[in-house]
């Protein structure tokens, strides 16, 4: 059996109370312990089967809000949460079953950002880089400090609003969509001297969590080659899975897919009418009443930003030919007193840009369980390799299946002899680079 699903060891799972006066040690109590990531999802997760002859609930007592402290080690690493800044926070307790011989619960845990999160409001005006908003919001807002400069990828396009006493994050996933990266090409502009122009470049940026902290970066930066959000070209370091044939050998049990499903695969129907090939944008300027036409046509921008190079999989006929209309008006003069020309900073054509990239990430979706390994994390890339069916067996790589993905989910399981990491997979292209 492999070292990853037989390794764990779990050195501290202590509680302490409200006021701080008491703390318990529940480690010999702990029945199974699952570690949730997503990367639609600004916060991560735990949740923990426990088991005691004691009463935990009442004895201590849990009523929410208690710090939890964690430090578990396995064949991969260890995985830690056992500083004061980086404690978990009891929010929920379910499925409490009291009786003679034991009490049986689950106890759900969360960061100390999402609990401020129900507390903070953004009240200001921000200006500048969206970049720069996001870092503002983080530290004064949220009053935390869990990110890494690196993981805040920079944008090319300014942005000015007002937080409206929006919660943080809010208005951190509300702005993502509103976000071009530095590499993704210069930003349209509504005074194009002509009726009909193209809108270039592409638009789109993720805020998640992960084991590094808070993320606010772009899928072109995250799905590209050289991942320019990580600043790394380093192929070497992306892990590798193999799933199980004849002619396909394995470098260890650990880098064993042990089961998976296809959950979702191309729908052209649905594609084409939300416009992800192609679209055109009808801008209209408050300012000088004028209305400028935009068409955007993805293959044209996404060039090679994106998990393989192959092209995108459509003929010229659908990929070429308009499926969805857009209309939107200006913002000219919304932010300062004299009015006039002066915009908040958006893209004319950043919905459609932004519609095509999202739907195109979230076309396909691979569900995989893997040996337990506490080094992956959303927003990272993994290969996968599956063999190619034929009369009932593997014969060759399948080099349509296999490739690149981006984990969009996550979640570690840890409990006696049973130590897995279930992944939701999501890619933007087909076949192997």
């Amino acid at each position: 059996m492999s070292q990853a699903l037989r390794t764990y060891k779990p050195r501290q799972f202590s509680i302490r109370s409200q006021d701080g006066t008491k703390e318990i040690d529940i480690t010999n109590s702990i029945l199974g312990i699952d570690y949730f990531e997503d990367i639609l999802d600004p916060v991560v997760n735990i949740a923990v089967s426990v088991i005691n002859v004691n009463s935990i609930v009442s004895g201590l007592p849990i009523r929410g809000g208690e710090k939890v402290f964690i430090d578990i080690d396995c064949a991969t690493g260890s995985f830690t949460r056992n500083t004061e800044d980086r404690a978990m926070y009891v929010y929920k307790v379910s499925g409490l079953e009291s009786n003679r011989q034991a009490e049986n619960f689950v106890l759900h845990l969360t960061t100390r950002e999402n609990l401020t999160n129900e507390t903070a409001r953004c009240t200001r005006k921000y200006s500048g880089k969206i970049s720069e908003s996001v870092k503002t919001i983080l530290t004064t807002v949220l009053a935390t400090d869990n990110y890494m400069e690196k993981n805040i990828e920079e944008t090319a396009n300014p942005y000015t609003f007002i937080g409206s006493m929006k919660k943080p994050f809010t208005i951190l996933t509300w702005l993502a969509p509103k976000s071009m990266a530095a590499t993704a090409g210069s930003s349209d502009s509504s005074d194009t001297g002509s009726q009909n122009a193209e809108a270039t470049g592409t638009s789109g940026y993720l805020f998640y969590e992960n084991q590094d902290g808070y993320n606010f970066k772009s899928i072109d930066g995250l799905v590209s080659e050289l991942k320019q959000s990580e600043g790394s070209s380093d192929k070497k370091s992306i892990p590798r899975y193999l799933y199980s044939g004849k002619v396909i050998k394995e470098n260890s049990s650990d880098d064993k897919i042990i089961e998976f499903v296809f959950e979702k695969n191309i729908d052209l129907r649905k594609s084409l009418r939300i416009g992800m090939y192609s679209n055109v944008t009808f801008f209209y300027d408050a300012y000088s009443h004028e209305v400028n036409i935009y068409k955007y046509t993805l293959k044209d921008q996404i060039k090679d930003k994106k998990l393989s190079k192959d092209p995108l999989a459509i003929s010229d006929e659908f990929g070429e030919s308009i499926s969805r209309v857009l209309v939107r008006p200006s913002d000219n003069g919304i932010m300062n007193a004299g009015g006039g020309t002066s915009t908040t900073g958006r893209s004319p054509a950043d919905q459609a840009k932004s519609l095509a990239r999202y739907n195109l990430l979230f076309t396909q979706a691979l569900n995989i369980l893997i040996p337990c390994n506490i080094k992956l994390k959303v927003g990272d890339i993994i290969y996968c390799q599956f063999p190619e069916m034929g009369q009932g067996g593997s014969k060759e790589i399948d080099p349509q299946t296999s490739g690149y993905y981006l984990i969009r989910e996550l979640r570690h399981h840890f409990s006696a002899n049973q130590n897995t990491t279930s992944l939701k997979l999501m890619r933007d292209s087909y076949g192997v680079n």
